[in-house]
């Protein structure tokens, strides 16, 4: 049985790692985006307000952070390539989401360690990979 993953090819310079993941919105409009990878972000997923707003299910109390005040929904999440949809909090600020934008202007917010925990990831040097965590 073949192993259910999806693997990219890092981009920009210097190389990042990403993931493509399905956003669905509680009105049936979905999105496929690409985030960078932070595998030292505490936050599962940072995505710019505007993006929060039109894709959120419910609202959730914010937090501060050293980009200032985050605020929080919950989104329903997949990965295209093996994933049933899921919801967990994310967050919306427009300053990290203009850092992101600065290693590809298409990225559409940033992948933290809570979110990748709900899957097995990992890399070599030339791919970054994401894979449903086996039940061995």
């Amino acid at each position: 049985m073949p192993i259910l993953e999806q693997r990219n090819i890092y981009k920009c310079e210097p190389s990042r790692a990403w993931v493509n993941l399905s956003v669905f919105s509680p009105t049936g409009d979905s999105r496929q985006c690409e985030f960078l990878v932070d595998t030292g972000n505490p936050c599962p997923l940072i995505v710019g307000s505007e993006f929060m707003i039109a894709m959120r299910w419910r609202t959730s109390a914010g937090i501060e952070s050293n980009f200032g005040s985050m605020d929080a929904g919950w989104l329903s999440l997949a990965v295209p390539e093996f994933g049933s949809e899921f919801k967990t909090i994310c967050y919306a600020n427009d300053i990290v989401l203009n850092v992101v934008r600065r290693s590809k202007d298409s990225f559409a917010g940033l992948v933290g360690l809570p979110l990748l925990r709900m899957m097995e990831f990992g890399g070599d040097q030339g791919y970054f990979w994401v894979r449903p965590i086996r039940g061995d």
